[in-house]
């Protein structure tokens, strides 16, 4: 690797060995590809069964996010232990860096394209990746499947289909709706803190 041969000081070693054993380049790669499939698939809708409407339509933009969020958990749960304990703090520094990044490529990649369904996806990425993180430090990589209950919660109990979802879905919404932006805001800032201010994980 040709930034290996000039990464002589101790901070840039520590980045690059962060970066392999994070595997980073997997959730940059798998958000830019499924942000783009986002814009693709537009406002494309499949009926679903729902415990109060026998059927309603639910949005395929709600199950995109899964990918990103599951090349996360899987590069966060990527750890060399003898490593990590010796720079916690830096480290998880580095996690919530890359963590901004995918979402960053999200809306980078969704602005390319003009794609107000990549910005949604955008935002239901930060969302689920928040609560994620906020299960984290018990569940560890299992806590990727809360995001996917809550989008199996959002699919059976929802009373009102798209294009006009209950408000606390939060993901059917537009990437416009206001609530759904400050749910997302709110689950990420608070996932950040908890991964931020748990203890060192055991191996």
């Amino acid at each position: 690797m040709v930034y290996e041969r000039f990464a002589t000081s101790l901070p840039e070693r520590v980045m690059l060995w962060w970066f392999k054993i994070r595997r980073g380049w997997v959730p940059v790669a798998v958000a830019a590809a499924t942000t783009v499939l986002a814009a693709w698939v537009g406002g494309t809708w499949v009926l679903l069964p729902s415990l109060f409407a026998g059927a309603q339509q639910t949005v395929m933009t709600v199950f995109l996010p899964v990918p990103i969020v599951a090349a996360l958990a899987l590069s966060l749960d990527s750890r060399l232990h003898s490593f990590e304990a010796t720079a916690i703090r830096a480290l998880r520094a580095r996690d919530t860096l890359l963590i901004c990044t995918a979402l960053g490529v999200c809306l980078i990649v969704s602005a390319v394209l003009t794609s107000a369904v990549g910005a949604a996806t955008a935002r239901n990425v930060a969302f689920l990746t928040g609560l994620m993180l906020t299960i984290w430090p018990w569940a560890r990589q299992a806590s990727v499947m809360i995001p996917v209950m809550w989008i199996a919660v959002l699919v059976f109990f929802s009373r009102n289909p798209y294009p006009d979802p209950d408000w606390w879905t939060v993901l059917p919404e537009p990437a416009s709706a206001p609530h759904a932006a400050a749910a997302a805001i709110v689950s990420l800032a608070m996932g950040l803190t908890v991964r931020l201010r748990a203890r060192p994980e055991q191996p």
